[in-house]
């Protein structure tokens, strides 16, 4: 009996911590969404600044390696499959880079770059006692610290997953067009006849939710951080690990969605 009742308590207490990182997430992310307008304070602007170049600007030259690489890699499958059939080709194209691998693939980039450096610069904040200094001096840790960090790291993410496709799709369709013996601008064409504008709006909202999926949860678990430093590895450990799962949600979410609809 006793193992039953340690399996049940376990249980109970994994679904406590879950509940309370839904609640802590969201309330951190209604915070952020309602206090954008610390932005305009020029410290905070600063923070936002260096986190906006550290996940993105930073970032790009990753990114674009990943996209060519990812572009070429689909569009040769692609061509080992249909052949010569230009149009069946950039319609698979789409489908899987538009909706599927760029989003994915700039998220994941950003989780492995981003993720655990913010959730561990915030646990050590924490243990040194930073955002008490912070009080101290009337500074409110959330509107300097969460805010701007928040807000770059949504950005970047929206920035990257357009210039991955823009870069998987560019070098995927001067691949095709070398395999199938068709002009690249044909290949072009045929790309902007076929692709829907819904297919943008759905890129940009997956790119702004994994964003704020991303950030939120990596400032939380940062924020949880208790006074000793070997918390700082486990905040980055399930700030990683937790904005994988979300992410990878959310795309399974809106999958789901644009199925339904």
């Amino acid at each position: 009996m006793r193992p039953v009742l340690w399996a049940k308590f376990i249980a109970w207490l994994k679904m406590e911590r879950l509940r309370d990182t839904v609640v802590g997430s969201l309330q951190l992310l209604w915070y952020a969404f309602t206090h954008l307008r610390v932005l305009r304070i020029a410290p905070v602007n600063a923070v936002f600044q260096r986190q906006l170049f550290f996940t993105g600007v930073e970032a790009v030259r990753i990114v674009a390696l990943f996209g060519l690489l990812s572009g070429a890699l689909v569009i040769t499958q692609i061509t080992s499959l249909v052949g010569g059939d230009s149009e069946l080709t950039v319609k698979i194209l789409i489908w899987t880079v538009v909706r599927e691998v760029g989003p994915l693939f700039a998220a994941i980039i950003i989780i492995a770059r981003s993720s655990g450096a913010i959730a561990s610069e915030l646990a050590l904040m924490r243990t040194r006692n930073e955002m008490t200094s912070l009080l101290r001096m009337g500074i409110p840790p959330q509107d300097y610290l969460l805010v701007p960090r928040i807000a770059g790291v949504t950005l970047a993410v929206i920035a990257l997953t357009i210039y991955f496709q823009v870069v998987a799709i560019g070098g995927g369709l001067a691949i095709s067009a070398m395999f199938q013996n068709v002009a690249y601008l044909d290949q072009v064409g045929r790309f902007l006849q076929t692709v829907k504008l819904s297919e943008f709006v759905v890129v940009g909202v997956k790119g702004c939710l994994f964003g704020l999926a991303i950030s939120v949860i990596s400032c939380y678990n940062g924020m949880q951080a208790k006074s000793s430093v070997t918390e700082v590895p486990k905040a980055a450990i399930k700030a990683v690990l937790q904005s994988l799962l979300l992410v990878f949600v959310l795309d399974a979410l809106i999958a789901w969605l644009g199925m339904a609809g």
